[in-house]
């Protein structure tokens, strides 16, 4: 009997070859989300990007109502802007511990997503370490997550001081599973750390991914301890320190037919610490910008996909100057360093 694997690969080998120029195609899998780049032209105008919220609630609301992607409504409520169609967010995980309120963020991402969807707009929210951890081992719940929890109970459905398997089994549970590890979007992959562990040849790359949908194929505990190895696309630290490594990351992802990759999960990757930052080669874009020790009060990733799109790709930098900017808490739009 074949194994998940192989079944998976598979499907690979059946779908056949993409064009040299085109991103590989990947079955689906609830491991990640996939966004062409047709589909992009076709439904939306802007890209943005956001990591490492860390129960920073305050501090993302007020940078959506920044970026006009939201609105207030009464002092504590936040919602979609409705006159903002057409927008892509991508959140790369890492909602909870540090902040005061890691279940209002997780609530928050929620409620947006469905908002955002009935106004044209979309969130893909990704899986970040945090998450897995808690997901893995609810005992790793601390005292900061569970407060949040009671001052978030009418919202949860709670009725007394939530314990950590209450919190799993509620609407922030819920969430959380539901997140997949990577979204492939154009030829640009997004993941919390972003590190893929593989040999630099096309097959082994489809086996890393492969190994990952066969993983998320299981319900529990040990569908998030995979992602927790520290070599993991979602935990891998520091993976960026070494020209080597960066070097052997563009071949992985060429290998997949993609030209980028947009991480979090360290706030100073890159040599750029509590920004959010592009490599001079213009292959990769940090987005973690020092929330969760208050390095910074957060920033955006803004990508104007009109400048972005080139044919089945979408490009960094045109003639060497980054193509999206950053986005801070008083609105304004800055270049990306480099």
């Amino acid at each position: 009997m074949k194994s998940a694997i192989a079944v998976i690969l598979g499907a690979w080998v059946a779908a056949g070859a993409a064009p040299a120029q085109a991103p590989v195609p990947l079955p689906p899998s609830p491991a990640w989300v996939t966004i062409s780049t047709e589909q992009l032209r076709a439904d939306f105008d802007t890209l943005w990007a956001v990591s490492d919220v860390h129960g920073r609630l305050e501090e993302i609301d007020e940078l959506l109502v920044a970026a006009k992607l939201a609105t207030r409504e009464g002092e504590d409520l936040v919602v979609w802007n409705r006159a903002q169609p057409r927008q892509l967010v991508v959140a790369l995980g890492d909602y909870i511990d540090g902040g005061r309120d890691s279940v209002g963020v997780v609530l928050r991402f929620d409620q947006l997503s469905e908002q955002a969807a009935a106004a044209g707009s979309r969130i893909v929210a990704l899986l970040g370490n945090h998450e897995a951890a808690f997901l893995a081992d609810l005992k790793t719940a601390d005292r900061h997550l569970l407060s949040s929890a009671h001052r978030r109970r009418a919202e949860l459905g709670l009725h007394k001081r939530p314990t950590a398997e209450e919190l799993s089994n509620s609407e922030f549970g819920r969430f959380l599973r539901g997140l997949p590890v990577v979204a492939f979007i154009g030829s640009w992959l997004f993941a919390h750390s972003g590190y893929i562990d593989a040999k630099d040849d096309r097959s082994a790359v489809q086996g890393y991914f492969a190994r990952l949908a066969s993983t998320w194929s299981h319900e529990g505990p040990e569908r998030y301890l995979a992602v927790l190895d520290p070599q993991s696309i979602v935990s891998d630290h520091n993976w960026w320190r070494r020209r080597s490594r960066r070097s052997r990351m563009k071949v992985r992802l060429a290998q997949l037919g993609l030209d980028g990759l947009v991480f979090g999960h360290d706030p100073d990757a890159l040599g750029f610490q509590d920004v959010i930052a592009m490599d001079p080669d213009g292959w990769f874009i940090k987005v973690d910008a020092g929330m969760k020790d208050g390095g910074s009060p957060g920033m955006l990733l803004r990508c104007d996909l009109a400048r972005l799109v080139r044919g089945t790709k979408l490009a960094m930098t045109t003639d060497g100057k980054p193509n999206c900017q950053v986005l801070t808490l008083d609105g304004k739009l800055h270049d990306l360093p480099r």
